[in-house]
């Protein structure tokens, strides 16, 4: 009997993805010896954030890079580093900006937005521009002013101006661009070429793509800012002390990335496929879907070989019916459900049984459909 058993939990098999509500992905056997390994000594905190950063840096080919509480606690040490630099009087004021340069421009959002919540904390004020559905050069353009900090991307996964568009406006303005890449790993190109672009800090989260500790993630970018980011964090008296990260997922975080970079990106992407297929297989000759087996379809994050199932306008089930038939299964199963079907993510059944799995138990379900 394990923890969740003795908890009463129900564990899923995950066919959704890197999606934070269940649990993010699986750590390598490297990552857990390093939990046990940093669990053993004490060091001081300073010392290991800066070394794991320069180490980091080093193994991925980057400037500078800071470990943060997640990909959400990288974007508060990001809009902090932009508010105050190293400026330690700055630094300790947070969230109180008045007078500064504290303007943040982002997308205006629909509705609650976590990511912003998250750097309104800060103290940063944000200026929303363009539309939910879209942001524009000119949109950015008109929202600089003598108080503008910084400006914030999404990285690839919005309809707005890539960073190689917005860096010469960003430049001349003199802010540095904030990038929320999350979720965008792999390919590992994303780890350097939005830097490359013209972004000065990027953020991704340490337990999705990276499969480190889903408690961590990861700033990468210029050195300078950087330094702001971990004089605003932990354990240094600043507005990111609470967002602490723990001696044990540092080390877990660093040995995650360590076997991220060596695996042969190539022969991942084909184990991807190859498990895309087989359940596109697996559902052959069900009435009323078409399934497909798409290396780079944008519709989820990141964009690795996935299966997309999409379903007639007559279909009996609805994509939400077709998710809680799964999850009501044993072993539950957990899917992505889109407007008119739904995507299985393979990128975490790791085992066969796993993959044959969740094919079967989806023909089932498709099959009962009133219309099959």
């Amino acid at each position: 009997m394990d923890i969740y058993d003795r908890l009463g939990v129900r564990k899923v098999i995950n066919a959704w993805g890197t999606i934070t509500t269940v649990g993010g992905s699986l750590m390598p056997p490297e990552a857990f010896a390093a939990i046990t390994e940093a669990g053993r000594s004490y060091v001081w905190m300073n010392e290991l954030h800066e070394k794991a950063g320069q180490y980091i840096a080093r193994l991925l080919g980057v400037e500078a890079a800071c470990i943060s509480s997640g990909a959400a606690g990288g974007m508060v040490l990001a809009a902090a580093a932009c508010l105050t630099g190293t400026d330690m009087e700055r630094i300790w004021a947070l969230p109180d900006t008045e007078g500064w340069a504290n303007e943040i421009i982002v997308q205006r959002d629909p509705g609650h937005n976590y990511v912003y919540q998250g750097m309104h904390y800060t103290g940063a004020r944000l200026v929303h521009v363009g539309t939910p559905e879209e942001m524009t050069l000119e949109d950015i353009e008109g929202g600089l002013s003598d108080k503008t900090a910084a400006i914030m991307l999404y990285f690839d996964i919005r309809h707005q101006p890539s960073i190689r568009d917005v860096a010469p406006i960003a430049q001349h303005a003199g802010v540095p661009i904030i990038v929320d890449a999350a979720a965008e790993m792999p390919p590992r190109r994303n780890l350097t070429q939005p830097l490359a672009d013209g972004a000065d800090l990027i953020v991704f989260s340490g337990g999705k793509g990276l499969r480190g500790p889903q408690a961590t993630g990861l700033v990468l970018g210029r050195s300078e800012l950087i330094e702001a980011c971990r004089l605003n964090a932990s354990p240094y008296s600043a507005i990111g002390r609470p967002m602490k990260v723990g001696k044990e997922d540092i080390a877990a975080l660093v040995a995650a990335i360590e076997v991220f970079a060596a695996r042969d990106e190539a022969e991942e992407m084909a184990e991807y496929q190859r498990r895309a297929d087989r359940i596109v297989a697996l559902l052959e000759g069900v009435p009323g879907i078409t399934a497909q087996a798409l290396p780079d379809d944008p519709r989820a994050r990141p964009v690795v070989p996935r299966v997309y199932i999409d379903f007639a306008p007559d279909f009996g089930l609805t994509g939400r019916q077709v998710r809680e038939a799964l999850l009501a299964g044993d072993p539950a199963i957990v899917i992505g459900e889109m407007s008119a079907g739904v995507s299985v993510a393979v990128l975490l059944l790791d085992e066969d049984w796993q993959v044959d799995e969740v094919g079967i138990r989806l023909r089932e379900v498709l099959s009962s459909a009133p219309s099959a």
